[in-house]
């Protein structure tokens, strides 16, 4: 047996800043309460935080973890005990977070992916910085790739230098704070604030009226459906509102991205993808690239004019739903990234996916038909249920929603197309927002054909090929001779899968 290792020291401190930390208003609450001599009782119960404090000792001490040859052994708990065991090749990443007390004092919290659950298997919380790089040596496999290198080292040879993939200038942040619009987040969290101490309900009382204070979206909707419209004092205070809350919206979403995401980068060094960001809180997470399910590009119509898109790429892992079987879906391997690199960046991701050879084949003539019936009855009820809560004059939403409905599903049955090479399965979709998926192929694990009602009236059909971490292709409105072709040799492929993480 491996000798047993504890957390750092300093996981005292950091765990009970974090438990107080949770309880911090709470506190000032009860402080700012209690009044007179007879509310000294508010003073008194906080007493019961010495608990927090005892638990927080009681757990680092029974806290430990230790190295076996095939797997990552935790043991916890001093009255109800709990033992661990995590498998190397189950574990997909190694996520570091340092807010800065962690870099002042060199140590890091450590999570553990695997391919079950909502939370991370484990967390480790502290670790010193030569631990974690033990620990990623251990369950990725390093020790033999460094002991390679200090042979190439005393041999005079030369190791080669970890690969950048990609790196955010912050103009670039600019960029994306501009595209994602994150300070939206903020406004409203700024807005709900102001509501509770009626600030805001007192603002639109002084400028639109006393009506406008009861709920501005009632009113709204009133004055559009059924007082004829608004007054031209209305429609200036509303534009004014409109570009006002773009631009502070926006250089909330500047700030935010250049914070969270300061020094954004991306190196490939051996199998391994490293992604570390963060000025205040500093993230370094790791994935394995055999342990990529898919990969996801996705351009909106801002990402197409200046020329950007996203990418994400699919483990198995946390994130999950109750069923365990929801993708982990990572934001951080692309942010943004210069539409002319995607191809490059998708290589290295997915080893033998190369765009400029994927040949997309275009889905059922007849799904455009089908999109635009299906919108077309929701439409039509959404209408019908909304003109009995306001009446008839709602019936003027109707032609409108038609029209944007033939809109979107002509878009969405132009761009709808999927391919198929040697070594990965890929499909697009979208109507305003693009999305292409890749799959590679040795990662399949379930294939699946459906054919529902309308499917079998107009001879289509519909293929789903699943990856181990829940994500994969979701390809609709396929001629039946074509999906069965698609289906025959995607299960093929998943019935010759391997199952290695």
């Amino acid at each position: 047996m491996q000798s047993e290792r504890r957390l750092h020291p300093l996981s005292i401190i950091f765990n009970i800043g974090k438990r107080f930390g949770a309880l911090l208003i709470p506190l000032l609450v009860v402080l700012a309460g209690r009044g007179s001599d007879e509310d000294r009782w508010n003073v008194y119960a906080l007493a019961f935080l010495v608990p927090y404090g005892v638990a927080v000792v009681g757990g680092y001490l029974s806290f430990r973890y230790r190295y076996e040859p095939g797997e990552l052994v935790i043991r916890r708990g001093l009255i109800f005990r709990n033992q661990r065991h995590i498998p190397y090749d189950r574990i997909q990443n190694i996520d570091a977070v340092q807010n800065i007390l962690h870099r002042l004092t060199g140590v890091v919290d450590v999570k553990v992916q695997t391919a079950g659950g909502k939370e991370p298997e484990a967390t480790l919380s502290v670790l010193s910085l030569a631990d974690l790089d033990e620990m990623r040596r251990r369950v990725f496999g390093r020790a033999t790739a460094a002991t390679a290198r200090e042979a190439a080292e005393l041999a005079g040879g030369v190791a080669p230098p970890a690969r950048v993939l990609l790196h955010l200038p912050p103009r670039e942040l600019v960029i994306f704070a501009l595209i994602e619009n994150r300070g939206f987040v903020v406004i409203a969290a700024a807005f709900g604030l102001l509501s509770e101490f009626s600030v805001f309900s007192k603002f639109l009382e002084r400028y639109l009226g006393e009506e406008a204070s009861r709920g501005i979206f009632r009113t709204a909707a009133r004055t559009m459906f059924v007082d004829g419209g608004p007054s031209m004092r209305v429609v200036v205070f509303g534009a004014l509102a409109f570009l006002a809350f773009l631009l502070v919206s926006r250089l909330f979403s500047i700030v935010w991205a250049q914070v969270r995401l300061h020094g954004y980068s991306v190196t490939q060094a051996g199998e391994d993808l490293r992604a570390e960001y963060g000025l205040a809180t500093r993230v370094t997470a790791t994935v394995p690239i055999r342990r990529i399910q898919a990969v996801t590009i996705r351009d909106t119509p801002l990402h197409r004019m200046l020329g950007r898109a996203s990418v994400r790429v699919t483990t198995a892992g946390g994130g999950g739903s109750g069923d365990n079987k929801a993708p982990q879906h990572r934001e951080w391997i692309a942010p943004i990234i210069r539409r002319d690199d995607v191809p490059g960046f998708l290589a290295a991701l997915v080893p033998g996916a190369d765009l400029s050879s994927f040949e997309w084949r275009a889905v059922h003539p007849g799904a455009f038909r089908r999109m635009l019936t299906r919108a077309s009855i929701v439409n039509t009820i959404v209408v019908a249920l909304l003109s009995l809560v306001m009446g008839r004059g709602v019936w003027w939403l109707l032609p409108i929603l038609l029209a944007m409905s033939i809109f979107r599903s002509w878009r969405r049955a132009a761009y709808l197309a999927w391919a198929t090479t040697p070594d990965v399965v890929a499909m697009r979709t979208g109507a305003l927002v693009h999305v292409t998926t890749v799959a590679p192929l040795a990662r399949l694990q379930v294939v699946e054909r459906h054919e529902s009602p309308f499917d079998r009236r107009t001879a289509m059909a519909h293929i789903t090929a699943d990856t181990a971490g829940g994500g994969g292709i979701d390809v609709p409105f396929l001629a039946v001779e074509t999906a069965d072709a698609l289906y025959g040799r995607l299960a093929a492929a998943a019935a010759h899968t391997e199952f290695r993480w």
